[in-house]
């Protein structure tokens, strides 16, 4: 039951209950009431309410300011009437000389309370909270060279930011208790299992590299991927996993509890923090990579990294209406208002994530933040109704913005252009950005064209009244001079062999770029899956090597056990440039318990894709890796909107200048694998079952005819002769 609405709502009830006493009416009082005793709580950096266990804290004399908290769980502050002030007075003077003692001696007396929930401390060593919540929500469109349509929402959280690092602990900080654009359901999750990191994606479909570059966000594989960063040691880390897993599977509707053991592991080279302890290099080689309790502080503790992934998991309706739920304006109003699920389902590709983490807000990573970014891609195919490339936002989603999310910061459509001057005069687009076309890109090869509307100046009352709308229609309908896309980085990996007994695992790795690039390979395979690691060969542009020392650097391997966790292979790439790089490797094929199968058996079972982690140089990654793009333009165009385009590099200002200007980092995901099992013939059961039934039939109708019936001696008689038929036979002689 929550314990704090207020000191006045206390002393008024004592006051209330000795006036009820004196005149015998005691009995009369409510149980409510009773129960609606309150005491304000401070701590050295925070006000919270009923949790004793936590912070030390000790009851003081409340400012004008309360927190406020009902049985409801919504918290919210407010400032008691003039009234119940007045019956502050009616408190014993023992416990208002106490209170003020406490108030005075005790070190939360130096932080100061406000109605936004602002805390100013009084000492220099003592935390600042400052901009506390913050919301941006975005929108990108990008025409692709196949005709389809790329669209990315992108919505930004922070919450919580301090500008001192000694006293920041990620999700559990105590900052984090209080919420008002931050959903509540996930800022529980991260403090009850001491989540400092997450990232969740939903998949449907394949991203086509080859056809559509690199995504803007990150995606992931088909299916459920789930990775995250835990405090603690490795088995209060595997209970709080455990924990996380079963809670997201409730709070999104999917299947994420059956990331068990089996399925779970561990990476040491792949998936870095992409937060506040990102910093430092993006090299696989570096030896800070592989530590699994790297941070930027000696005395914070150990953080450990755990990864699953479903690749069967099916992606629908009931897990969008959650992830929907998450915003501060829903599916109201805003750039979320275009979100109906009819349009999004009925599309080439769909990825729907949600990635948690402490961010830096400067260089130094003096002022730091809790950034909850949520993210809807999708590629529509346009061409397949009529063959036109033609298209507008209405026709893509079947509604419009009429407004733009009130509780937003920033609020921001952007379209990417085609990337090529050919096509300058071949479409028209309707409006056209009141700012103008933006370019970025020092190259010819990395010029991007990008035009931005801003919505809360379009859909102000001193602009439009209408609707917002965006279209781009071509003069030809199929223009056939839209550049192709080059990828850095193209992988393939496919299954050989034949039979249900052995079987290989073939990777196909090219680089396409004119330089060496440094790559990451994980791959997670089942345990029923027995890899020979004496059969693992690599071969360079169809030539078998001999000693493979020059491409992979480092080669981690863990060894399946039997139903208790699945083997990985983690390498070290050195990629020459214009290069095909295949690496193979054996397996035997494990001869599973029939009660171990699935309804499904002869399907087949689904083996999750790999990840290669690569670093491209940047003027190839801006070909289609737009995230550090038009953060770049909004760094120097309007600097407001960079808290809300920083999904892969904002905890990287602290890295070398000089090779962060050089590379980018991208994650390239493969096919997900079907494999087929030596399956039992599960009709046996059933064809036994019939034979059986069916000469039991057989034989018991058979007795029972014997047993039942009764037999009995009929004799025969002759029939009697027509007298008629003799005479005539008489006559005739």
């Amino acid at each position: 039951m929550s314990a704090g609405v207020g000191l006045n709502k206390w002393t008024q009830g004592r006051a209330v209950s000795r006036r009820a006493s004196s005149k015998g009416e005691e009995r009369q009082l409510s149980q409510a009431q009773t129960r609606e005793r309150d005491v304000c709580y401070t701590t050295e950096r925070h006000v919270t309410f009923g949790d004793r266990q936590r912070g030390g804290m000790q009851p003081t004399w409340p400012p004008s300011f309360c927190f406020a908290s009902s049985h409801t769980g919504q918290n919210t502050w407010r400032q008691p009437p003039q009234n119940q002030i007045r019956m502050r007075k009616t408190a014993p003077r023992a416990l208002l000389l106490s209170c003020v003692l406490i108030a005075l001696c005790h070190p939360s007396a130096t932080n100061a309370t406000s109605s936004q929930g602002a805390f100013a401390a009084a000492k220099d060593t003592a935390p600042i909270l400052k901009a506390p919540e913050a919301f941006h929500e975005e929108l990108v469109l990008k025409p692709l060279n196949d005709g389809s349509v790329y669209s990315h929402f992108q919505f930004t959280t922070h919450i919580g930011t301090m500008m001192d690092e000694e006293h920041f602990d990620g999700a559990a900080s105590n900052l984090f208790k209080h919420y008002n654009l931050f959903p509540r359901s996930i800022g529980q999750i991260l403090h009850s299992f001491d989540v400092e990191e997450l990232h969740l994606t939903f998949t449907q479909g394949r991203w086509h590299y080859g056809d559509w570059g690199y995504p803007i966000a990150p995606s992931a594989g088909t299916g459920v991927e789930l990775w995250a960063w835990l405090n603690g040691d490795n088995s209060q880390v595997s209970a709080n996993w455990k924990g996380l897993t079963n809670t997201l599977s409730g709070l999104f509707c999917a299947s994420l509890n059956f990331i068990d053991d089996t399925i779970t592991i561990e990476p040491k080279l792949s998936f870095r923090h992409e937060g506040l302890y990102n910093v430092h290099s993006h090299s696989p080689f570096s030896t800070q990579q592989t530590s699994s309790a790297d941070s930027n502080s000696t005395n914070a503790s150990p953080k450990r990294l755990r990864y699953g992934s479903l690749p069967h998991e099916n992606v629908c309706t009931e897990n969008l209406t959650p992830w929907i739920k998450l915003l501060p304006c829903k599916s109201k109003a805003g750039i979320a208002s275009l979100l109906k699920s009819h349009k999004l389902f009925d599309t080439r590709f769909y990825s729907m994530a949600i990635h948690i983490r402490p961010v830096c807000e400067d260089e130094h990573c003096k002022v730091k933040s809790l950034e909850l970014v949520q993210t809807i891609s999708t590629v529509f195919d346009m061409a397949r109704k009529d063959g036109s490339f033609n298209w507008s936002i209405s026709e893509l989603f079947e509604r419009d913005i009429t407004q733009a999310c009130p509780l937003a910061t920033t609020s921001k459509v952007i379209l990417h252009l085609p990337q090529t001057t050919q096509l300058a005069h071949q479409y028209e687009l309707v409006p056209f950005p009141p700012q103008g076309i933006l370019t970025v890109g020092s190259t010819e090869e990395s010029r991007q064209e990008i035009a931005v509307y801003d919505l809360k100046t379009l859909l102000s009352e001193t602009q439009i009244d209408s609707p917002f709308q965006l279209s781009m229609q071509w003069q030809d309908s199929r223009p056939k001079s839209v550049r192709a896309v080059s990828p850095g980085i193209v992988a393939h990996r496919y299954f050989t062999g034949y039979g249900q007994e052995r079987g290989g695992l073939a990777i196909e790795i090219q680089n396409n770029n004119a330089q060496d690039v440094e790559a990451i390979y994980l791959d997670t395979l089942p345990w029923y899956l027995k890899l020979y690691l004496h059969t693992f060969s690599i071969e360079l542009d169809g030539k078998t090597l001999d000693n493979h020392r020059d491409l992979v650097k480092k080669m981690l391997y863990q060894p399946a056990v039997d139903r208790a966790r699945p083997a990985v292979l983690e390498l070290a790439l050195v990629l020459p440039a214009r290069s095909m790089v295949k690496f193979s490797v054996s397996f035997d094929k494990v001869f599973l318990k029939y009660t171990e199968h699935p309804p499904d058996a002869n399907r087949g079972f689904d083996v999750g894709c790999a990840v290669i982690t690569a670093l491209l140089p940047r003027e190839r990654g801006q070909i289609g890796y737009g995230s550090l793009d038009h953060m770049r333009i909004y760094q120097e165009r309007e600097a407001s909107l960079v808290q809300s385009s920083r999904l892969e590099a904002v905890g990287e200002a602290r890295q070398d200048e000089a090779r962060q200007d050089e590379q980018d980092k991208i994650r390239v995901y493969t096919e997900t694998l079907l494999v087929s099992l030596p399956t039992p013939d599960f009709s046996m059961p059933y064809n036994v079952i019939t034979l059986t039934c069916t000469v039991i039939a057989l034989f018991f109708g058979s007795m029972f005819n014997l047993m039942t019936r009764n037999f009995e001696v009929v004799e025969q008689t002759k029939p009697k002769e027509d007298k008629g038929k003799g005479k005539k036979e008489d006559a005739t002689k």
